[in-house]
């Protein structure tokens, strides 16, 4: 099995002011709230079509206290969502759990043990040092070097070609700019952070009471990290799968294929009639899951396959065929093309060329 390595969560992401892009991506940048069943709301992020994102938060209410799944990547959503459930309810928020450590999760995390000094906050031991060793790092170069990347972008457009030389049409125009307007306005969300390390880990299972109702915060495997968790409220048939799945198209960084198919299978096997994923609309069946799973052993299939010809990692990109599943994923969406190839193809068979490598070695 692949051991776990560090990641390089993708900056890809410049025309209008710093002042007016901001403005317009405040606008962009909103989440809506969703009922999902009795006592359970989830804050789902709009969908972004850059790297700049954010993760769905979840509030599941009891009758002695509110158990909330990740803090999203902007303080200012974190401030307005615990308005929103102290509206909700006179219960306190009493937990905090995390699906996984990437920043897109956690960056709220300083505005809840603000507002709840005595919030515990949850996760994996993975992710527990993840969170204290890694995310910091991502967070301060994004914040101190976003004027860096917007001039580069920005740079770009103006000249009508990217950094290798290539003449960019009018959609990666609009995309480049896309990106750097996005850099401007999560550039001070982001200088917002304040690191806090979960105070709580698990390594298997945990369950948490909310008076009567009951919470399960499962580890069931390796998938998009090596320390997903899982949140499953049954009296609700609810789960919440943090980065395991992400619609409209999913992501693989620093991901573990092979398990994260029998991972995702361990999802399907809970039951649930309703799925939050990490990003993306709530899901009411199976069907986007399996989407995921069948692209993620079509991956792995081929690359076992190519590496078994001995082939190089480039020779095995060239042979990889994901057509039919980029048509699934991203119709004749350009900016979703983009995010397919980019943040799943090029990472996923990399980390499956990886992957079969060891296998082939051991």
């Amino acid at each position: 099995m692949l051991k776990k390595v560090s990641v390089h969560i993708p900056m890809l992401c410049f025309l209008l002011t710093a002042s007016q892009a901001h403005a317009e991506n405040a606008a962009a940048h909103t989440y809506h709230t969703v009922q999902v069943a009795n006592g359970v709301v989830a804050f789902i992020a709009s969908e972004s079509n850059t790297d700049i994102v954010s993760g769905n938060c979840i509030a599941i209410i009891g009758n002695d206290g509110v158990l909330v799944v990740d803090s999203t990547s902007f303080p200012s959503h974190a401030r307005e969502i615990i308005q929103e459930i102290k509206q909700m309810t006179n219960q306190p928020i009493r937990f905090l759990v995390h699906t996984h450590w990437h920043p897109d999760h956690i960056l709220g995390d300083g505005e809840f043990r603000a507002s709840f000094p005595e919030i515990a906050i949850v996760s994996t031991s993975f992710t527990q040092k993840a969170i204290a060793e890694l995310a910091p790092k991502y967070i301060k170069a994004i914040a101190e070097r976003g004027a860096e990347y917007g001039a580069s972008f920005r740079k770009q457009v103006h000249e009508g070609k990217s950094e290798d030389g290539k003449a960019l049409t009018a959609a990666d125009k609009k995309y480049y700019s896309d990106c750097a307007n996005d850099i401007d306005f999560a550039v001070p969300e982001y200088k917002q952070y304040t690191s806090i390390v979960p105070n709580v880990a698990f390594d298997d299972a945990l369950t948490i009471r909310l008076g009567q109702r009951e919470v399960q915060v499962l580890f069931l495997g390796r998938g998009n990290t090596t320390g997903d968790a899982v949140i499953f409220v049954p009296d609700a048939q609810v789960v919440m799968t943090g980065d395991l799945l992400v619609a409209p198209t999913p992501y693989s960084y620093g991901s573990f294929l092979t398990e994260w198919v029998q991972t995702l299978a361990k999802v399907k096997a809970l039951g649930a009639t309703s799925i939050v994923p990490g990003h993306g609309p709530v899901e009411h069946d199976t069907a986007y899951l399996d989407l995921v799973s069948s692209a993620l052993q079509s991956v792995t299939s081929q690359v076992q396959a190519a590496v078994r010809k001995h082939l190089s990692l480039e020779d095995t990109r060239k042979q990889v065929d994901l057509a039919a599943f980029r048509e699934k994923f991203c119709g004749k969406d350009h900016d979703r093309e983009i995010a397919f190839q980019s943040g799943f193809i090029d990472q996923a068979v990399e980390r499956a060329y990886q992957e079969a490598k060891f296998i082939n070695e051991d």
